[in-house]
């Protein structure tokens, strides 16, 4: 789980590495003989039963920052690998409409990264990527199941519609804001449509050809400042 890339070492921090480590992790991860997969690819196994590479790993970017496309993008498209960015409604949308530079992808960038064909775009809420009583996209204490699947009908809903008709796809998965989810919230995404959800629980996922394995999948998250075999050692645990 990645969050931003930049060359400021300033910034750089718990959720937010160099394009320099960025590039030795696909380096390494290469050299050991992993895959990197989208969510597409995940569904494909678990749905129609077509196999994963044999080592698959798959790169997550959570919010959508601008220089993914400035920083990561190159580094996908020289070492021939993919990526999974989760993008913020509002975000995005303030990013689109602003005439000043963004910390944000807009709408325009979200396309070119699609056409490059190394980046597939996911539905990380419209504006509940806010901490307050909520904690993301959970339910409150005392809300009333109806009121709550409301709520998340009209934020996640908005989004997944604004990315229908800004890029012509429609994501299939899910990524809970802070990686706080509840059955709840589950429940409902299903409805949705959405076949896959994605949290911040730590850990590696087995997927053995169950659909609901694709549920809660878990992620490790890549901080700077650790080397890189250190780092890729706790998926051997």
């Amino acid at each position: 789980m990645y969050h931003n890339v930049s060359k400021n070492s300033k910034l750089l921090g718990k959720y937010t590495i160099s394009q320099k480590e960025l590039e030795e992790d696909i380096i390494y991860l290469k050299n050991q003989g992993y895959t990197t997969v989208v969510v597409e690819d995940l569904i494909a196994f678990e749905y129609n039963g077509i196999d994963l590479p044999e080592k698959p790993i798959m790169l997550t970017f959570d919010d959508g920052y601008s220089n993914i496309i400035k920083y990561a993008l190159p580094i996908l498209e020289k070492y021939d690998c993919k990526a999974v960015v989760s993008i913020v409604g509002e975000y995005v949308e303030k990013s689109s409409e602003s005439n000043y530079p963004d910390p944000y992808l807009n709408w325009n960038q979200i396309n070119e990264l699609i056409d490059s064909g190394y980046v597939e775009i996911q539905n990380h809420t419209y504006s509940m990527h806010t901490l307050d009583n909520r904690q993301g996209c959970r339910i409150m204490k005392g809300e009333s199941y109806e009121r709550y699947k409301e709520a998340i009908l009209k934020d996640v809903g908005k989004l997944q519609q604004l990315i229908k008709e800004k890029t012509g796809y429609s994501p299939k998965a899910f990524t809970y804001p802070y990686g706080f989810s509840c059955k709840e919230c589950n429940e409902i995404l299903r409805d949705m449509g959405f076949v896959s959800t994605i949290t911040c629980n730590i850990g590696v996922n087995s997927l053995r050809g169950n659909e609901d394995e694709l549920y809660e999948l878990k992620r490790i998250n890549r901080p700077t400042g650790i080397n890189q075999v250190s780092f890729f050692a706790q998926f051997n645990n």
